[in-house]
């Protein structure tokens, strides 16, 4: 959202608040030696391409965007400077200027750099050894980055085993690999003789050794090249697989002071994760592939290579047999990465950071799904949202006024529009201040409130970082004031002094949505924000400008690939001093990416302590272990037709991230929508677990069009009723989805290529998607298209969703998808528990049950349904819930209370009627608990379709049902 106000911006609160993150502990291990052993390394030959093919030379001026595609918003003079054959030389390296396209003309021999081994590896304990290494070249005198200001031209000749690239490489490292049981190895690579700054975001990790050599699924191992460099290598203990090995590119390994690298090749080509980027397809792409920058950032996804606004550095890799593996690498610092093909059908991934240190965990699976449970076992499990947050969502930045606020609500409830949750964005504070609003412009806002609350709707409000400290008699921030919250300049370098007289840097609920929280601020370093109010008189331009010519947090020698001239651009200085509340300070440089975390992690408490509900909060920025306090929406998006296909992409990665509570802007944030596009889109939408539409407030002084779902034509409002109607059906089914992540771990939306990892023809399948993993959707994401390419794999059966017919035609099929209807497909073998809609989820948790059954190819099928009272917090752990097995088997049927400890359910829910797809069979009788059902009154079997329809059945919950089919 937008702010014209000069502003303090907060620091993330959890030092303040204490707040003891349950679950989420951080093991330290233990440092007294238990015994030493000589270990010799073996050697591994590097293979030819390595050897002859330039395209495998690592660069050694990384610092020159000359062969490289950084995002070049805001790109204007720091990036301006060539390699040239005295400044690759200076750093020891080699120039060759006959290549071509794409190869770098300076590169790295690969007998200089890396690391060898320098004294015997040491068991800490049985499960975790540590390895001294030491630097293969030595440094150079005096060796600086080509982008510097100073960089000098009378640097002497290297030496033969002279090679730096940056002048700080650090010398020794200490490299601890330890293992958590059969499924996890940790590699934590630090300075051996400097403690550097380490992420100090909470996490599990126990180190605990296998029981026996065999049972461990992966191991790691230490190789060494014919020059001693070594390289880290995980590997499969049972199909030998080499899942991370950078042994070949170990001249790559780079430890320096502001840049690390690391090379790595990866034994597949199905390659998905990494973010947060607006990546064109799930799979990545590998031939002529760009380079991304992770650095939390104010940056509206446009389908190139530009950073936005988490930070997520966790990849999944499917491997040719179908086996699946994990690595996080736990940096919060800047960095990027690459992917690239290596051979003939394995990938490569060069990945560097500017500070920290190397952290890096792997998750053997074996199967996707087993990758992130493994995953969320270090980074927490997924918060369990309250069943409103499941509900329909309506928001825009823009109102202006309350009238007009309301009309969007009354356009969609006159349109007999489910909705849930309605919002207030910045245009209702007053002058735009955090934790007010416009008593003039809203007047009658509480009222309204009040009102939403009566018809069981909710209402969020927006919160950004940004504290004005200009406004006379603000509350907030004379509160921050008192309490010193604000981020600092350091004491030696105050720049705003003498404007502020302090160090603190300025810079222009039923739940909480918190927006700006990479954080944000306009036009940082230059000469004044893009919405300068020019209304307001002053005697100069002003803005955040921020010591790039002096400080090297400021003007990095390797800025990473990432937007604009500086590495502040758009944000808050380098050199800027955040604390933990315990009298640990931090620099921004180091601590950017968790901003957005510490503020989630805050405010769920904060909002939870109001009523002593579950409550929801919506983070637009987010580093692992998140997605245990709240959800993710994918930001400012854009009204076109590709951004559909960035919304499952979105989908899809953050739910290997860890945060399946994700959705995007349905409709588009920026510009305005077309009818059909907002129809298809809320189709997306209706699937998307966060199911919010929003869209922006003008370009350029024109207002965008209103876009909420009763705006359009008749028929398009008919078709975004059905949509939404279809969605709340399914939100008990949705609900128990969250319930099972929330206690057992994993995914909520899943690819084809997760449910399906065996089968190649799923692997890049990006546009259908699946809940769960059987219930197929397959949005019409372009233009005009009224029929959908869907696959429907070979090994299953499956059905129409809406009339239960088998679908005969498997593999790549053609359906229709008139502008009304989004296709779905049942996999046989699943119950779905779904409830009639209602006009929110407080009407429609009154309405009866239903279950569809779909039988698979040995005509069984299971399903389950979990039940609180969809707002309290911690339900399972104080068994206060309900929790239903569904099971069809031999010709039966049973639903069964598996737990029942939330009685209020009680009589006043019952299981109204059934349906089961694919019954090969004819049907003469139907007995319930030993009673006979009637025919055609209780009962229809459609023979032509293999259809039952069970009717009027009034089931009570409490008890045990059995139905045996004669």
């Amino acid at each position: 959202m937008r702010h014209s106000v000069i502003v303090i911006v907060l620091i993330g609160l959890t030092g303040h608040l204490h707040i003891e993150v349950k679950g989420l502990t951080l093991t330290k291990s233990e440092n007294h030696t238990i015994s030493r052993q000589i270990q010799s390394l073996e050697t591994v030959n590097l293979p030819d391409i390595i050897k002859n093919d330039p395209k495998y030379r690592i660069d050694c001026n990384p610092d020159i965007d000359e062969y490289r595609s950084f995002c070049n918003l805001n790109l204007s003079v720091n990036r301006t400077l060539h390699t040239t054959n005295q400044s690759c030389t200076a750093r020891g390296c080699i120039w060759d200027t006959n290549i071509g396209l794409g190869v770098p003309t300076c590169y790295i021999p690969i007998e200089k750099g890396g690391y060898i081994l320098k004294e015997e590896p040491t068991q800490l304990s049985s499960a975790i050894t540590q390895y001294i290494l030491t630097r293969l070249s030595t440094s150079l005198l005096h060796i600086r980055s080509v982008t510097s200001q100073s960089f000098v031209n009378s640097i002497p000749t290297t030496r033969a085993n002279q090679f730096s690239m940056f002048g700080h490489d650090i010398e020794n490292l200490k490299v601890q690999i330890s293992v958590s049981g059969s499924q996890m190895i940790r590699m934590t690579i630090r300075d051996a003789n400097t403690e550097r700054y380490e992420v100090p975001v909470p996490i599990r990790w126990d180190p605990s050794a296998s029981t026996t050599t065999a049972s461990a699924k992966i191991e790691f191992q230490m190789k060494k090249t014919m020059n001693e460099q070594v390289g880290f290598r995980v590997q499969r203990t049972d199909s030998q697989s080499i899942l991370f090995d950078t042994t070949f590119f170990a001249n790559g390994f780079v430890y320096d002071d502001q840049f690390i690298q690391i090379i790595t090749t990866i034994p597949s080509r199905n390659v998905y994760g990494f973010g947060e980027n607006t990546h064109p397809t799930f799979r990545h792409i590998l031939k002529g592939s760009s380079r991304y920058g992770i650095f939390a950032r104010d940056q509206p996804p446009q389908g190139t290579n530009e950073n936005l606004y988490s930070t997520h550095p966790f990849y999944m890799v499917i491997e040719p047999d179908g086996q699946a593996f994990g690595v996080l690498i736990f940096n919060s610092n800047a960095q990027d990465y690459k992917f690239d093909e290596f051979d003939n059908d394995k990938a490569m991934l060069t990945y560097r950071t500017i500070g920290g240190i190397l952290d890096v965990f792997f998750f053997a699976g074996s199967s996707p799904e087993l990758v992130v449970q493994q995953y969320q076992t270090v980074i927490g499990r997924p918060y369990m949202p309250p069943y409103w947050a499941l509900g329909f969502q309506l928001c825009r930045y823009g109102y202006d006024t309350l009238e007009n606020m309301k009309a969007a609500m009354f356009r969609t409830l006159n349109a007999s529009i489910p909705i849930d949750v309605h919002y207030g964005d910045i245009d209702y504070f007053q002058k735009r201040l955090d934790f007010t609003w416009n008593q003039i412009d809203f007047d009658g806002l509480p009222e309204y409130v009040n009102w939403l609350h009566d018809n069981g709707m909710k209402f969020i409000t927006i919160l950004d970082p940004a504290i004005d400290s200009e406004e006379k008699n603000y509350s907030t921030y004379d509160e921050g004031e008192k309490a010193n919250i604000w981020i600092k300049w350091p004491a030696h370098r105050n720049i705003q002094f003498n404007e502020t007289g302090n160090r603190n840097m300025i810079g222009y609920f039923d739940g909480l949505w918190i927006d700006m929280n990479e954080p944000a601020n306009f036009d940082t370093n230059k000469e004044q924000p893009w919405n300068w109010n020019l209304t307001v008189p002053r005697n100069e331009s002003w803005n955040l400008h921020c010591p790039v010519a002096l400080e090297p947090l400021d003007n990095p020698p390797y800025k990473t690939a990432i937007c604009g001239d500086y590495i502040s651009d758009k944000t808050l200085c380098m050199i800027a001093e955040q604390t933990n509340g315990r009298e640990r300070i931090y620099t921004h440089y180091d601590v950017h990416n968790l901003y957005g975390w510490s503020e989630i992690i805050a405010t769920l408490p904060a909002a939870r302590a109001t009523e002593n509900k579950r409550s929801v909060v919506i983070s637009r920025s987010t580093f692992p272990t998140s997605g245990s306090f709240g959800g993710h929406w994918l930001g400012d998006n854009i009204a076109e037709w590709s951004h559909l296909k960035y919304n499952i992409i979105g989908m899809l990665e953050f739910n290997l991230f860890g945060i399946p509570y994700i959705g995007a802007d349905i409709c588009g944030f920026f510009g305005n929508t077309t009818e059909q596009m907002c129809q298809r889109w809320m189709q997306l939408g209706a699937f998307s677990p966060y199911f919010r539409n929003h869209n922006g407030n003008n370009e350029n002084g024109t207002k965008f069009i209103e876009q909420d779902p009763g705006i359009f034509s008749p028929t398009v409002v008919a078709s975004n009723r059905r949509a939404v109607e279809l969605r709340y059906t399914l939100i008990p089914y949705l609900y128990t989805l969250f319930y099972r992540v929330h206690i057992s771990g994993g995914t909520v939306v899943r690819s084809m290529a997760h449910v399906f990892p065996t089968i190649p023809d799923c692997w890049p399948l990006d546009e259908q998607f699946l809940w769960g993993s059987s219930l197929i959707i397959a949005p019409v994401i372009y233009e005009n298209h009224i029929s959908k390419s869907v696959n429907l794999p070979w090994t299953e059966r499956w059905f129409d969703y809406y009339t239960g017919q088998e679908i005969i035609t498997l593999n790549q099929t053609v359906v229709s998808a008139p502008y009304d209807f989004i296709p779905l497909f049942l996999r046989g073998g699943v119950i779905i528990p779904h409830q009639q809609s209602a006009m929110n989820t407080v009407k429609s948790r009154k309405k009866p049950l239903f279950l569809i059954v779909a039988l698979n190819k040995n005509n069984d099928a299971s399903g389950d349904l979990f039940w609180d009272d969809g707002e309290s917090i911690d339900t399972y752990d104080k068994m206060l819930f309900n929790y239903f097995i569904f099971t069809y088997k031999s010709s039966g049927l049973t639903i069964e209370p598996w737990t029942y400890k939330y009685p209020q359910m009680g009589n006043e829910i019952k299981l109204e009627e059934i349906k089961i797809f694919g019954m090969n069979k004819n049907l003469t009788r139907i007995l319930w608990n030993g009673q006979e059902l009637k025919p055609v009154e209780q009962w229809i079997f459609n023979a032509t379709m293999n259809v039952l329809h069970m009717t009027n059945l009034k089931l009570n919950m409490v008890k045990t049902h059995k139905f045996v089919f004669i």
